[in-house]
C-alpha cells in the first residue's frame, strides 16, 4: 500500500546543541556530504548569503564554486540573522523552521528581510537533511496505471480503498462526496452558532475577525468539540476512522470527549481584519516537517464550498516537494487547485500540502476541521499537553503569525496569496 510517512527524526529526540562544536565538526561534515546538492537549490533560489550570529559564534553560508561552504564571519553581503543558541539548536534540528522562529519573535535581522531568511528554509534542509530543493520537472503526477492524474476526481467511501490511497500519496489531497447528511450537518452548524454567540475575546479560544459590516466576531472556534455533542458522536463514528486507513500508515486520533479534537470556522464576507482566509502554507511550515509528516487534516463541510464561498486551495504534490512552508512562489510548476465541496463531504490534506483558503464572495462558508496524526513508533512518546496550555500556545502562535503577515511577509494578503488555477488543474500540466 502507499505511504505518506516521511519521518527520519523521532519526537523526543532533539537536544540542547553546543553551537561551537556544532559549526566547527558537524556542520562542516553535513557540508561535505551536501553542499552541492544545497548549492543547486541556492542558485535555483537566487538567494543572497545567510549569515549567521550566535553569542560569540559568526559565520556565513555562501556557494563557493559549485558547493556551499561554511566562512567564518559576517559578509557584508549576506541576510544577518542573530539567534540564541536554542533557537538556532532547533533550527537545525527541525524542531522550529526559519518561519516558525519569525512567528515567534525569536529571530533578530540585522541585514535583509523575513522572506530572506524564510527563502533559505528549503536549502537549509537540504544541507542538512539531503532534501533536494524542488526543481521544475522534478515530480510527476501520475495515476495508478502510469497515465496523467485527474486533479478533479473525487471519491466516496465506497470506492477502492486502494486507489483513495494511491491519490492521495501521489497528491497529497482527497475529495470524498457524501461523507455525511445533511441533518448531521445541520445540527453541528446550529452548535457553532451558539459557540460563536458564546465566544468572548479574554477566553482565548478562538481566532477572531471583523466581518464586512465591521463587528469582530469569532471566525474559529478551537476545541469546538467540547461545545458540540453532534460533533463529539461525529468524530467517534466509523466513517472518521476510515478515513486514516486509505494508507498502509498507522493514524490516530485526539480523543473527542477529552481532547482538543477539532475547529468550527465561520468565513464571512468581506473580513478587513483578523485571521478568516489564510494564505497558502503547509502546516510542518512552523517546523516538525521530519517529526510529524504527514499528518491527515479533514475538512468536513457544514456547507457548501465553492468560488462563490471561498473554498480550499491546494498545490497538488507540494507534500512531495521541498519548497518554503509558507507563500508560493510564481515559478513552482506544481497546479494549483480549486476543491469544491457540497454539505456532508469530506476534503484531506496532507500536513505538509501547500493549502489555503480563499475569501468568500457572495455566501458564508462553514467548516469543521479534526485531524489524524501519525501513530507514534516503538518507543517514541507524542508530548502531552492539557487542553488550556495547548489553547495558549495556539493563541500566542496565531497571534505571531499575522502580526508576521501584516509586516509583510509573503506579500500579505494579496491576490498572489489567494490565486488558483480555475478551470481544472491549469497552470502547469499534470504529467
Amino acid at each position: 500500500m502507499a505511504s505518506l510517512d516521511f519521518r527520519t527524526r523521532r519526537m523526543g529526540d532533539e537536544t540542547a546543541l553546543d553551537v561551537g562544536a556544532f559549526c566547527e565538526s558537524e556542520l562542516p561534515a553535513r557540508l561535505a556530504e551536501n553542499g552541492r546538492l544545497a548549492a543547486r537549490g541556492y542558485a535555483r533560489l537566487g538567494l543572497a548569503p545567510l549569515a549567521f550570529e550566535i553569542g560569540e559564534v559568526r559565520h556565513s553560508l555562501r556557494v563557493e564554486g559549485d558547493a556551499l561552504a561554511l566562512r567564518d564571519g559576517i559578509d557584508d553581503d549576506a541576510t544577518h540573522v542573530v539567534l540564541d543558541p536554542r533557537a538556532f539548536s532547533e533550527l537545525v534540528q527541525d524542531v522550529s523552521s526559519a518561519l516558525g522562529l519569525g512567528m515567534r519573535g525569536r529571530v533578530e535581522l540585522r541585514r535583509g528581510g523575513m522572506d530572506q531568511f524564510v527563502s533559505w528554509e528549503p536549502v537549509l534542509r537540504a544541507m542538512l537533511d539531503g532534501r533536494p530543493v524542488h526543481e521544475p520537472g522534478m515530480l510527476t503526477l501520475r495515476a495508478h496505471d502510469g497515465g496523467p492524474l485527474d486533479l478533479e476526481r473525487s471519491f466516496t467511501l465506497e470506492d477502492p480503498p486502494e486507489e483513495i490511497g494511491e491519490f492521495l500519496a501521489e497528491a497529497g489531497f482527497l475529495r470524498i462526496r457524501g461523507v455525511f447528511g445533511a441533518d448531521e450537518m445541520a445540527e453541528i452548524s446550529a452548535d457553532l452558532d451558539a459557540a460563536v454567540a458564546e465566544a468572548r475575546p479574554e477566553e482565548g479560544r478562538a481566532w477572531w475577525a471583523r466581518g464586512g459590516d465591521g463587528a469582530m466576531y469569532a471566525a474559529r472556534i478551537l476545541g469546538f468539540n467540547e461545545k458540540s455533542p453532534a460533533l463529539r458522536r461525529l468524530l467517534r463514528d466509523e466513517r472518521i476512522a476510515r478515513l486514516g486507513r486509505f494508507t498502509g500508515d498507522a493514524y490516530v486520533q485526539r480523543d473527542p470527549d477529552s481532547e482538543d479534537a477539532a475547529e468550527g470556522l465561520t468565513k464571512k464576507i468581506g473580513v478587513t481584519d483578523g485571521i478568516s482566509d489564510v494564505p497558502w502554507h503547509k502546516d510542518c511550515g512552523p517546523g516538525m516537517h521530519s517529526r510529524r509528516c504527514c499528518a491527515l487534516t479533514i475538512g468536513i463541510c457544514l456547507t457548501p464550498a465553492d468560488r462563490e464561498s471561498g473554498e480550499l486551495g491546494v498545490v497538488a504534490g507540494s507534500h512531495r516537494a521541498n519548497v518554503q512552508g509558507g507563500g508560493v512562489r510564481r515559478d513552482l510548476d506544481l497546479p494549483r487547485v480549486a476543491l469544491p465541496a457540497d454539505t456532508g463531504d469530506v476534503t484531506v490534506h496532507c500536513s505538509c500540502t501547500l493549502h489555503m483558503s480563499r475569501p468568500p464572495v457572495s455566501r458564508e462558508r462553514r467548516v469543521v476541521y479534526t485531524s489524524l496524526a501519525l501513530a507514534p513508533r516503538p518507543g517514541e512518546v507524542l508530548p502531552r499537553m492539557e487542553r488550556d496550555a495547548v489553547r495558549k500556545s495556539r493563541a500566542h502562535l496565531d497571534d505571531a503569525g499575522r502580526r508576521l503577515v501584516e509586516r509583510g511577509y509573503g506579500g500579505g494578503k494579496s491576490a498572489e496569496q489567494f490565486r488558483l488555477d480555475d478551470g481544472g488543474s491549469g497552470g502547469a500540466k499534470a504529467r
